[in-house]
């Protein structure tokens, strides 16, 4: 039996003679099929708010926690669209800054194809530098290292070197990165981070959003991105979202 965990509540759905494992990662941990055992610093660099702050958290009505979000432009910020959907979001917190959110959307494709992908307008703009985005991913050299900055189980965390590595983008899902957990894996809360790329000269770029990891017999064997390079704000369409 194969199961699908969404953000914030749990779905389960049967897929024909599959044991494979596609887990959103919202803000709270609903699985027991994988462990979180690297999660540690021997895999991650815990750090404040403050650094990198275009690598925001998300929090809800309630003020609480719901993922990750990045700062793209100063007032607009992408996350993955399931934090959208199930999040009920409010606001964002960029450093030493909280920025409420005026509208969120979610691209058209989201309920037909599940590109997990959305942006949120923000009240007024931040301060902070923006992350640069790649201009092209597929032009990656296959198994460069990656890394993210995302705030999984609630504490804001960058990979250390080696551990992610990109694999590439697959045909039949040609706006998603797949990257490979060698070390460590992607985990819940870390939804709508940062999937970044540091070239030569220590310059890094955002080339995806995080979304989710796929699982086999309680084993993570890969983490997904949605890629950004290839985001039309102003020549696709985005539908609009209010909390319910």
């Amino acid at each position: 039996m194969a199961f699908f965990r969404s953000a914030l509540v749990v779905l389960l759905i049967v897929l024909a003679s599959s044991c494979t494992a596609r887990e959103k990662l919202g803000d709270k941990d609903f699985s027991s099929s994988v462990s979180r055992s690297s999660q540690t610093e021997k895999h991650f660099e815990f750090i404040d708010h403050l650094i990198s702050p275009a690598v925001g958290s998300l929090y809800n009505t309630h003020n609480s926690f719901v993922g990750s979000c990045v700062l793209i432009k100063e007032d607009v910020a992408l996350t993955a669209g399931h934090c959208i959907e199930f999040g009920n979001l409010k606001y964002i917190r960029f450093g030493n800054e909280e920025i409420a959110i005026k509208h969120q959307y979610l691209h058209k494709d989201y309920w037909t194809k599940g590109d997990d992908i959305g942006f949120l307008l923000l009240h007024s703009p931040s301060e902070h530098e923006p992350i640069k985005i790649i201009t092209d991913v597929e032009e990656l050299p296959k198994m460069v290292p990656l890394k993210t900055i995302a705030h999984g189980s609630g504490k804001k965390k960058i990979s250390k070197e080696k551990v992610f590595r990109y694999y590439g983008i697959l045909k039949n899902k040609p706006n998603e990165i797949v990257f490979l957990p060698l070390q460590a894996t992607v985990w819940f809360g870390d939804s709508g981070g940062a999937l970044l790329y540091t070239d030569i000269t220590g310059n890094s770029y955002l080339i995806g959003i995080i979304t989710h990891f796929s699982a086999i017999e309680q084993k993570i064997y890969e983490c997904a991105a949605r890629r950004v390079d290839n985001i039309m704000f102003y020549n696709d369409i985005w539908e609009p979202w209010v909390n319910n």
